[in-house]
């Protein structure tokens, strides 16, 4: 290390910890995005207004999935119909898994003016989440209520 001494050493590696860090900091953000692209939010906000205390944001996307697939079977056709439509479009491609379902789904809830009524679904579904995947589900009821 050309013209450097042993006591400059500390202050060098300090230096570039600093640059390496603030480096990755801004890789992050970049990647993280803001509160309005995280198409969770509405419909936390929507069951966080409704039953908060159940942390039902702790529902494995399974789970998810069976209340939104009993919310769409009673669904106005207008909104039954946007949900197959927004499900089929966005996730043609995914092999498995229903996050990418119930995000397509939950949008189309959502523009359709309907994402109270599906937390209130999601509510009645579950009597709480005590961690993440680790829910208890409510009774079913006998018949769907119609949206």
């Amino acid at each position: 290390m050309c013209g450097m001494t042993p006591s400059s050493l500390p202050a060098l590696a300090i230096q570039v910890v600093r640059i390496v860090a603030a480096a990755a900091a801004c890789t992050l953000l970049a990647f993280a995005g803001t509160a309005a692209d995280d198409p969770w939010r509405p419909y936390r906000v929507a069951i966080g207004r409704q039953c908060p205390a159940k942390h039902l944001e702790w529902l494995s996307p399974a789970d998810l999935r069976d209340v939104i697939e009993t919310y769409e079977a009673s669904a106005a056709p207008r909104t039954h119909a946007a949900m197959s439509v927004a499900e089929a479009g966005r996730c043609a491609t995914t092999m498995a898994g229903a996050t990418c379902g119930n995000v397509a789904e939950i949008e189309a809830v959502r523009g359709a003016g309907e994402l109270p009524a599906l937390a209130a679904s999601v509510c009645a579904a579950f009597v709480k989440c005590r961690g993440q995947s680790d829910c208890i589900a409510a009774e079913p009821p006998t018949t769907a209520p119609k949206h």
